[in-house]
């Protein structure tokens, strides 16, 4: 370094000079880490912030998960209580009063949280009821909430009533309301004919959602019209409904799923007064009801300052003792500063010199390999000053034919893409990786991703990355048809499901839930066989075997059963549809037929051809039938719906007094997969 020589005026300040730097600098040591830390401090609040929406948001979901199994229970009570009164009169009830009474208490004692159960005829006078306390019968219970739900109501739908005190025991409860149906009161079904009430202590759900709150926090069950049902701390009387001001309104009448807002509660008991506080809301699904979980805003500030003071409390000492170094060591180094930095500076000449030979030397085997295309793309001007051989290849172009360009056989709806990422490398030096194709000389197309970096040291130039994404292309297109088959079949079993559901009809719980179980059973079977062959086909055999395994005897002595056919590959649709056709067949076999017995025989026999798939089930050795069934039950509904109307087949069915015969043919269109094979498969 050259020093002016000889000293001018100006150089007599050279000392004040080097003072007021120095002085700068450890003012700088001392401002900068402060400045940090208050950056920091800014950061924690925000991560704090952050941290309370992730914990709300968690506890309104788990809390939202404890409320719908309680309403769920409660529906289950009021369920299995209708179910008890089913086919009774008001006046065989009332008869039947202490019967029924034992009854509804041991639902209510199988039911967690549930404490009592009211059963009101049409003008609101208590037919029966199951509760710790006595429930007068003289007492209009026409006018309550849960009564007035339930008359309003569309034919069983599940109503909330809000909380309200007990006109005997004074304890607060709200109520889960439903019609009564099936009665024997000479009504039509759709007609009201009484109100079942379940109700709950909301006290007691608050301390089954208090269980779930890690300290601090205000939990509310929430009606979508603003009652509040259940909050934390434990209630001593009904609440007031939330005012409509409330953003959570907003929420609720655009059913939201969830999501947090900043609103002010009322405090209870100690607690009591106006609190500003961060508030995560949930949507219990299937039902008109929300959980929200709040948090003082003073409580998060006070955890962030809490931490912030421990982080100060480490780094104040760190920037004093860093002031103090900072001043020892530019004293002690100023004098050897400008012969270091001679010697530092040569140094990183030559380091950055063979840094950049060594990163040419590795930049330019990437680029000569065939890993990828690349290119030199200069934005300033449009101009490529170089391209590997991989990229000339991909494009179609002989090594060296031509001069290559970024827009080089790009198909006219991909131009705007080419441009826009032009545009952008010139406002921020790199252009965000985008797809396009690419023509071939053969007229084929090659998709690609297309990506850049800034090229260091090349000021208006970035390295160009093309890779070629067929495959990848490939796999999304198999990825969504597999999508789509999967979300169609889920369709349909969901369907098939709700209506095994909703018209299986049984005398008992327990046999309700047995044939229900079977019938989602052969829509499971249906579904794995599909899903071995990837939801294209499924072999007939396999899916009779399958079907017919939860009917037969293990070992020997029982039943006896015939397989014979062809090897079969069903059609995906066709699947299902005679899963539970064969389904039904069985179940009335171990019912009434064949398989009821250990002397029975059932034969299934099948044949495929252009014409279609033909199938005969043929029972004998079971109980002698004496003439055809009378009425038509739902597996009956079930196999011509799927045979008839979803198959376009045709089904007969002949009651021999030796056992049922029963033909099934399909059309081939609809039931086969693929030509059937010749040789015939038996099995006994």
């Amino acid at each position: 370094m050259a020093w002016p020589n000889p000293p001018s005026p100006a150089a007599r300040s050279a000392p004040r000079r080097r003072w007021n730097w120095l002085h700068a600098v450890l003012v700088g040591s001392v401002l900068l880490p402060a400045l940090g830390l208050a950056a920091f401090a800014w950061f924690g609040w925000r991560a704090a912030w952050a941290d309370a929406e992730r914990a709300l948001g968690r506890g309104a979901q788990a809390s939202a998960e404890y409320a719908l199994r309680v309403i769920e229970a409660q529906r289950f009570a009021g369920i299995s209580a209708n179910e008890k009164l089913r086919g009774l009169s008001d006046a065989e009830i009332r008869a039947r009063e202490a019967e029924l009474h034992a009854a509804l208490a041991a639902i209510v004692a199988q039911t967690d949280l549930v404490q009592s159960i009211h059963v009101a005829d049409r003008n609101g006078r208590l037919l029966v009821s199951a509760t710790l306390y006595p429930a007068p019968r003289d007492v209009d219970h026409s006018e309550r909430e849960w009564m007035r739900l339930a008359r309003d109501a569309p034919s069983q739908a599940v109503q909330i009533a809000p909380v309200d005190i007990g006109r005997v025991n004074r304890m607060l409860f709200y109520s889960l309301s439903l019609r009564r149906s099936g009665s024997g009161n000479g009504l039509p079904e759709e007609a009201f004919d009484g109100a079942i009430a379940v109700s709950i202590n909301p006290n007691r759900v608050a301390e089954g959602l208090l269980a779930l709150d890690d300290g601090g926090d205000v939990t509310a069950l929430v009606r979508r019209d603003g009652e509040v049902l259940v909050r934390t701390p434990v209630l001593e009387g009904p609440l007031p409904r939330i005012p409509p001001v409330s953003p959570l309104h907003r929420f609720m009448q655009q059913e939201a799923r969830s999501g947090t807002y900043v609103g002010i509660t009322l405090g209870l008991g100690e607690e009591a007064g106006r609190w500003e506080r961060l508030i995560a809301f949930h949507r219990i699904a299937g039902l008109p009801l929300y959980v929200t979980v709040g948090r003082p805003i003073a409580l998060i500030a006070a955890h962030w300052r809490a931490t912030l003071l421990q982080q100060l409390a480490v780094g104040t000492p760190i920037i004093l003792l860093l002031a103090g170094l900072a001043w020892l060591a530019l004293r002690r180094t100023e004098a050897a500063a400008a012969a270091e930095a001679a010697l530092l500076r040569e140094a990183a000449e030559r380091q950055a010199a063979e840094r950049a030979r060594a990163a040419e030397t590795r930049f330019r085997a990437v680029f000569d390999s065939r890993v990828i295309g690349m290119a030199i793309f200069d934005w300033a001007t449009g101009e490529v000053l170089a391209v590997n051989d991989r990229l000339r290849e991909m494009t179609g172009q002989a090594n060296g034919a031509l001069p290559w360009h970024l827009r080089m056989r790009t198909p006219a709806e991909h131009a705007p893409s080419d441009q826009r990422a032009i545009e952008e490398a010139r406002q921020r030096g790199w252009w965000t990786p985008y797809e396009k194709d690419y023509e071939r000389p053969d007229g084929t197309r090659l998709p690609v991703r297309i990506a850049s970096a800034p090229l260091p040291g090349e000021p208006h130039r970035v390295v160009v990355t093309v890779q070629d994404i067929t495959e990848q292309r490939e796999a999304e297109a198999r990825r969504d048809l597999l999508l789509g088959e999967i979300n169609h079949r889920a369709k349909n079993v969901l369907a098939t499901a709700q209506a095994a559901l909703r018209l299986s009809r049984a005398e008992t719980v327990a046999e309700h839930v047995q044939e229900v179980g079977g019938r989602i059973g052969a829509l499971a079977q249906a579904m794995a066989l599909l899903s071995e062959s990837g939801w294209r086909s499924a072999d007939l055999e396999e899916l009779v075997r399958a079907t017919l395994a939860p009917f037969l005897l293990d070992g020997t002595g029982g039943p006896l059963c015939r397989i014979e056919g062809p090897r079969v590959a069903l059609a995906s649709n066709a699947v299902q549809p005679l899963s539970m056709a064969l389904h039904e067949l069985a179940t009335n076999a171990a019912k009434y037929g064949a398989l009821s017995v250990r002397a029975g025989e059932l034969r299934i026999a099948w044949s495929a051809g252009p014409g279609g798939l033909r199938l005969l089930w043929q029972e004998g050795g079971g109980p002698t039938l004496l003439r055809p069934p009378e009425k038509r039950g739902f597996g009956t509904r079930v196999m011509e719906a799927t045979i008839r109307r979803q198959l376009g087949g045709s089904l007969v069915q002949n009651w021999l007094p030796e056992g049922l015969e029963c033909r099934i043919e399909l059309p081939a269109a609809r039931s086969l997969a693929a030509r059937p094979a010749v040789e015939a498969v038996a099995a006994a």
